[in-house]
Parts: structure tokens; C-alpha cells; sequence
């Protein structure tokens, strides 16, 4: 009697479960563009999505901190960020009603069907102030970039000021690393509204109707970064400006992190796609894309020209850059800031967008107002002073390292403990010679055979034969459940070791 009320229990929760999915699909369905993003097309909204406006700070770091540790950390965010965004794809097919990817599920609908309540709700937390963190990181970096490009160019730059002198306000002395020209005060600059008037009408767009703007910023930057690479080996190379390795490593980790937090993206890109379009190859070639830009820039960049502090290569470009490279470098200055938040902030928004509709939590016009809206109103806070140095490194080790490398990672693994919704039958046996008691330990067999394949939570994807994507490809040595935990475990000690050294004051590490 409790075995039977056990099975009736069981199958109550799978049409729960079932009536669930089938509400949740039909309200995704009202959700987002059509899967018609191509291969071409996923590339670059990937790779857009990773080589933002931070890159023109990359130089910088090498000087600062050496050229060894931020390679190695580059290396090393780039595998586990691909990895995790791999595996991430692979839980989402996890989900009923998207097998062979056939539905639309969102990071949110992935991380409420495999994890437990109290943990879904912090994830969503986290995935709501990592989405938030991310936005207005790029919009104050945009709009810093932006403004410093005006200085470069102009000498000069302008605010409305809001706090502590209400009124305009001019900018001439060029400010420290990640510090607002205007100084502490609370003000509304030049660069923010350019960048703001630029991108905001994209953010209204679906995901499909976006990417021909990431094949034109994609392209563009193209034709940018060789004009560097020209200007670069045109100025020629002094190794001695990039040393191996430098005591001030306080911020490589969370600047790199920062730069390769596109993870939560990969469910939308993954849901609009052609069924046609390779997910893993698109995935694994846009980030070993963005991070030869990265090491590219960085390497030949520091070794070209010489950076004081708070000089980005737009300005060092501009400043040093001789003859008729001086007119194209300009071009590029002027260009860099508009290609670079037009092809990241705004997917940001319509990421935000998604995800609150498919919750159920907001409808499309209050989506639009949480998503697109009111991110810009809170980025103005963060406008001033160094909050934004602080706000990047901080939010990209406390929430950016957890929620686009470890939560993936582990609704992977949980994932795998997610049977396949076809029913294993037990074989009705008509023959009169054969009693009850033979009957009832065939069925037991049955029954123990299905309670041994849901507990083998190392079971992988190439050793079942239910779904077709794999995230590594089939060996006997490789287990990409156990790579997963031991990522999960490097990336969280990587963050512990870097909090307590941001922690401990400076003077007393060096001393």
C-alpha cells in the first residue's frame, strides 16, 4: 500500500511537473524574436558581448601588473567561461519541453527547474544584480570612455552637475585610473548622454532584430583593432614597459572576470539561434576570438607606447600617434566609444527583459521600463568618483564569478541526474508457469536498474544516448561533471584569495 502511495505521489508531481511546463511554454512563446540568428550572426554578438569597453584598459593593466599573470588569468576565465556557458546549454535542453532545443527557456526557467527553492531565489537575486552590476559597469565605462575620447580630442568635456553645485561644469585634467573627470560630484556628462541617446532605442529591440547592428559594430571593430595593430608595430616595441610580473595584481582577476561575465547571455543567444548553427563552435570560437583581441592588445599595446595613470589607448593613441596615422587613429577614437556600448549595453536590456517577462513577473511594458529604463536612471550614481573602479572589481568577484561560472555549472551537474522523460516499461510476463513471486523480483530489478541510473550523478552526456549535444567530445579519461567541480572549486577559492587581498590594506602586502 505505501509502495502504490508512493507511485501515485510520483505520478501526481509529474503531471505537476508537466502542467507546469506546458504553462511555461506557452508563456515563452509570447516571448522574444524567432530563431533565426545564424552562425555568422552568434559570432558576433558573442564575441561583441565579451570585447566591450573595457578593452581599451587592457594596456594599462599590462604595465601595471606585468604581462605573465593576466595572460594566465585570461587563459584560464576564457576555458571556464566556455565550459560554463557550454554547460549551461546543456541544462537548458534538461528542461521539459525544450528537448533538441526545440523550446524557449530562459537562465531564470533553467535555474527554477533544477535547484532548490531557497538556492533559486538567491540565483535569481544574483542573477538580477549580476545583470545589473554588468549594465551599469558598461554604461559608466561607455560613458567614461566616451568623455575621455571628447578630452582627447577637444580638451575638454562637459556636465550637468547635481551634487554638490547644481549647474554646468567643465572638464580639463584628465583623471586617475577608473575616476570620473568631474571628480566626486554627482553629475550628468556629455559622454552619458551620447551614449544613452545612441543605444537606448536598441534596447527596445528582440535579440534577432539586434544582430545586424552586432554584424556592423563586429566589422567595424575589425577594421579598428587593425588599425591599432598598424599603429602599434608602426611606433615600434620597448619590452622594457612590459615587465614579467608586478607587485600591483590587487585588480587583474576582477577586470578579467568582469570582461568575460557573458555567460547568462548564452540562454538567450541559445533560444533565437538557427536550429542549424552550432552551439558549441560558436561558443568556443567567439571567446578564443575575444581573447586574442585581448592578449593581442594587451601585449603589443603596453610594449608600444608608454601609459601614465589613468590613460587608456584612446588617448595614448591620439596623443602619440604621428603623421597621417594621427587623422585614422582620431577616426577611431570617435568610433571605438559608439561601436562598443552600442553592441553591448543594449543586450544587456533586452536580456533583463526577457527574463522578467518569462517569470511572470512583469508584462512587456514593464519590462521595457525595468529592463531598458530605469538601469540608465541608477548608472547615474555611479558616475562619480572612483565607485566605478570599485563597483567593477567588487561586483565581478562577489556576484559575476558565481553566477555566470558557478551556478551554470552546477545546474549541469544537477542535470545530469534528470532522466529523460521516456518510461522505462516493466515487460508484462503472460506465462501461467511463471508465479507471483518471480513476477514481483523482475519488477524490483526494473525498479533498481532506474534508481541506480538516477543516483549515478557522473554520468555524462556522451554515455546516454537520449540527447545529442555533448559538451566535451566522447573519451573514457575526460568526465565533464568532475570538470565541472573541480572549476566550481578553483573559480571560488580564485575569488576568496582575491577578496582577502583586496581586504588587507596595500602598504602592509608590499611592505
Amino acid at each position: 500500500k505505501q509502495k502504490r502511495h508512493k507511485d501515485a505521489s510520483k505520478d501526481t508531481m509529474r503531471e505537476d511537473s508537466n502542467s507546469k511546463s506546458e504553462e511555461s511554454t506557452v508563456i515563452s512563446e509570447n516571448i522574444g524574436g524567432d530563431k533565426a540568428i545564424g552562425f555568422f550572426g552568434g559570432i558576433t554578438l558573442l564575441t561583441n558581448n565579451i570585447t566591450g569597453p573595457g578593452l581599451v584598459t587592457i594596456p594599462l593593466l599590462f604595465q601595471q601588473s606585468g604581462w605573465l599573470t593576466p595572460i594566465i588569468c585570461m587563459l584560464m576565465v576564457a576555458f571556464i567561461s566556455s565550459l560554463s556557458a557550454t554547460m549551461l546549454c546543456s541544462a537548458m535542453e534538461k528542461v521539459p519541453g525544450n528537448e533538441r532545443f526545440t523550446g524557449r527557456v530562459e537562465f531564470q526557467r533553467v535555474a527554477k527547474e533544477f535547484l532548490p527553492g531557497w538556492l533559486y531565489y538567491i540565483s535569481v537575486l544574483l542573477f538580477i544584480g549580476s545583470l545589473l552590476a554588468l549594465f551599469i559597469a558598461s554604461v559608466v565605462v561607455s560613458a567614461l570612455t566616451a568623455d575621455l575620447a571628447i578630452m582627447a580630442i577637444f580638451g575638454k568635456t562637459y556636465a550637468l552637475e547635481f551634487y554638490p553645485h547644481f549647474g554646468f561644469t567643465m572638464a580639463t585634467v584628465l583623471p586617475a585610473a577608473g575616476d570620473s573627470p568631474f571628480g566626486s560630484a554627482f553629475i550628468l556628462s556629455l559622454g552619458y548622454l551620447i551614449t544613452l541617446v545612441i543605444t537606448i532605442p536598441v534596447g527596445f529591440f528582440n535579440l534577432d532584430d539586434n544582430v545586424w547592428v552586432q554584424k556592423v559594430s563586429f566589422t567595424i571593430l575589425l577594421g579598428i583593432f587593425g588599425v591599432w595593430f598598424f599603429s602599434f608595430f608602426w611606433q615600434g616595441f620597448n619590452l622594457a614597459r612590459v615587465p614579467v610580473v608586478e607587485k600591483n595584481q590587487y585588480d587583474v582577476l576582477g577586470n578579467i572576470i568582469f570582461n568575460y561575465a557573458f555567460v547568462t547571455t548564452v540562454p538567450s543567444w541559445c533560444n533565437e539561434r538557427r536550429s542549424d548553427v552550432p552551439i558549441k563552435k560558436s561558443i568556443w570560437f567567439s571567446v578564443l576570438f575575444a581573447t586574442i583581441f585581448y592578449i593581442g592588445i594587451g601585449l603589443f599595446g603596453s610594449a608600444a607606447y608608454h601609459f601614465e595613470e589613468g590613460q587608456n589607448l584612446l588617448m595614448v593613441l591620439v596623443k602619440d600617434t604621428k603623421g597621417a596615422l594621427n587623422i585614422i587613429s582620431q577616426i577611431c577614437v570617435y568610433l571605438f566609444p559608439i561601436v562598443g556600448f552600442l553592441s553591448t549595453i543594449p543586450i544587456l536590456s533586452i536580456i533583463i527583459k526577457y527574463n522578467l517577462m518569462e517569470s511572470g513577473l512583469c508584462g512587456k511594458w514593464s519590462a521595457n521600463w525595468w529592463g531598458v529604463v530605469f538601469p540608465w536612471i541608477l548608472s547615474i550614481v555611479f558616475c562619480s568618483g572612483n565607485l566605478l573602479l570599485s563597483a567593477i572589481n567588487w561586483a565581478s568577484i562577489c556576484i559575476n564569478g558565481i553566477i555566470n561560472f558557478t551556478i551554470p555549472m552546477l545546474l549541469y551537474i544537477l542535470s545530469r541526474k534528470r532522466k529523460h522523460p521516456t518510461v522505462k516499461k516493466v515487460p508484462e510476463i503472460s506465462d501461467p508457469l511463471i508465479n507471483s513471486e518471480q513476477k514481483r523480483r523482475s519488477k524490483e530489478s526494473v525498479e533498481e536498474e532506474e534508481e541506480e541510473e538516477e543516483n549515478q550523478i557522473l554520468q555524462d552526456d556522451y554515455l546516454t544516448t537520449d540527447y545529442h549535444f555533448k559538451v566535451l567530445p566522447k573519451s573514457k579519461f575526460i568526465r565533464p561533471t568532475c570538470i565541472a567541480i573541480f572549476s566550481i572549486v578553483i573559480v571560488t577559492l580564485l575569488c576568496i584569495a582575491t577578496i582577502i587581498l583586496n581586504i588587507i590594506p596595500h602598504e602592509s602586502i608590499l611592505s
